[in-house]
């Protein structure tokens, strides 16, 4: 088996990196932002002014590409309004990197509330970057760090500075070490692609010329579960991302499909249709059957799973056109969920368990709907721009990721889950069925 890249996570080796240069102090304008609903389409977000870094020695060029990734990544999280650089007043090249050096009162009048500066330095294949977080009304530093390591892993390290700038502002982690699982389709065969979750690095880690479908991560984001024809028939395989390594789940008789990892476990919850009509089981990683957990004269697929792995959204066709309906997985209880439109599918579960994504046909286009749990609240993210399908939420519930026709072929988009910041994440065409990995780093 052969691939484009390294199937190992080429970013992970800066873990090693960090030391801290200064903690936070506090301020109590950043103790109010911890307040704000950012789910709210009357959210503002935070002004934040990031020029170039600066460049000490070793590839200039870089200055522009790290603030930029920075800025890109703050403004995908849906919390911060980058500030456009041409409206700056001086060369960052030129301009000072402490408290001391910095002019205050004209990043005010630009409109900035934070302004970021920083610095690089490269010696041989060796980076050192510092990085700075200031409170501009207040005119100080509350936050400093600085990072060391393989120089062409610069990126995670801008990453990783972007969550520390989330998570002091906000006082929860963001999705920059993230990555996206989908299906790329390449015309005789389907293979399976990841990404980051910014539209950078794409990596194919299947590549057996079939049809491969429905990728799933595992809860520690170790392993992908997805479907292929391979063999034959739709079996379920699994892989260790890292490795590369592959082995077989489910191959039992007739279809083997729709993988979903329980929560803190390695059980899936899976449809099989070895005793003829496909119904949903609960199986182990290594392809034995728990228990089924449903069963009817209906078609039913689709499982997601609750964060607690107690209850399970799915699709069936018992009433006769395709709804949502949610197991108690303990009692066995059941009941639907969705009423509105006759068409409705691709369940997923938010990681805070408040509310659950899922397609619905409206005009005769597939969009991305959401609805809480107890079946209220329902809401409409996407309106007609294309079809809209196969939801699959940021792992801190601010996001969703979907694939999407909008210009043309389909390709896998992110809005926020108030509706707003829609940008697209993968170029060309034919990508779908995406599914969006947990927190790499353990934040």
């Amino acid at each position: 088996m052969t691939f484009r890249k390294s199937l190992s996570f080429q970013w992970m080796p800066w873990l090693l990196l960090c030391c801290v240069l200064m903690v936070w102090a506090g301020t109590a304008r950043a103790q109010e932002r911890v307040t704000i609903d950012i789910t709210q389409p009357s959210f503002e977000r935070i002004p934040i002014a990031i020029p170039d870094f600066k460049f000490l020695s070793g590839q200039p060029q870089l200055a522009r590409q790290m603030g930029e990734t920075l800025s890109q990544d703050l403004d995908n999280s849906g919390v911060f309004r980058p500030l456009d650089p041409r409206g700056f007043f001086e060369d960052p090249q030129a301009s000072g990197l402490t408290a001391a050096d910095i002019k205050f009162p004209e990043w005010r009048r630009v409109g900035a509330d934070f302004l970021v500066r920083a610095s690089y330095q490269i010696q041989g294949s060796s980076i050192r970057l510092e990085a700075r977080l200031f409170d501009v009304p207040g005119s100080k530093m509350i936050l400093g760090k600085v990072y060391e390591g393989d120089a062409r892993n610069w990126r995670p390290m801008v990453h990783r500075f972007a969550d520390e700038i989330l998570f002091l502002l906000t006082g929860e982690h963001g999705v920059f070490d993230t990555r996206i699982a989908y299906v790329q389709d390449m015309g005789k065969s389907k293979e399976i692609f990841i990404v980051d979750f910014d539209g950078g690095e794409s990596i194919q880690v299947t590549n057996n010329q079939s049809i491969n479908l429905s990728p799933a991560w595992s809860g520690d984001g170790q392993d992908l579960a997805y479907v292929s024809y391979k063999d034959g028939n739709a079996k379920i395989y699994g892989m260790n991302v890292a490795t590369g390594s592959q082995y077989l789940i489910s191959g039992h008789k007739g279809l083997n499909i729709a993988p979903a990892w329980r929560p803190q476990s390695r059980q899936l919850a899976v449809t099989l249709s070895e005793g003829g009509n496909p119904d949903i089981y609960l199986i182990s990683s290594s392809g034995d059957i728990v228990r089924k957990l449903v069963q009817s004269w209906a078609i039913n697929v689709s499982p997601a799973w609750s964060p607690d792995g107690k209850r399970l959204a799915y699709v069936s066709n018992e009433t006769g056109t395709p709804q949502i309906y949610i197991l108690d997985v303990g009692s066995g209880q059941k009941r639907r969920l969705t009423f509105s439109g006759t068409y409705n599918t691709s369940p997923a579960w938010s990681p805070q368990g408040d509310w659950i994504a899922y397609n619905g046909m409206v005009g005769g286009r597939h969009n991305i709907f959401i609805i809480r749990p107890d079946g209220g609240g329902a809401r409409q993210l996407t309106h007609g721009e294309g079809d809209n399908e196969s939801a699959t939420w940021s792992p801190d519930g601010r996001m969703i990721a979907f694939s999407s026709t909008r210009q043309g072929g389909s390709a896998i988009w992110v809005l926020q889950t108030n509706g707003t910041g829609i940008r697209r994440v993968t170029k060309g065409g034919g990508q779908e069925l995406p599914d969006w990995s947990p927190r790499m780093g353990g934040g």
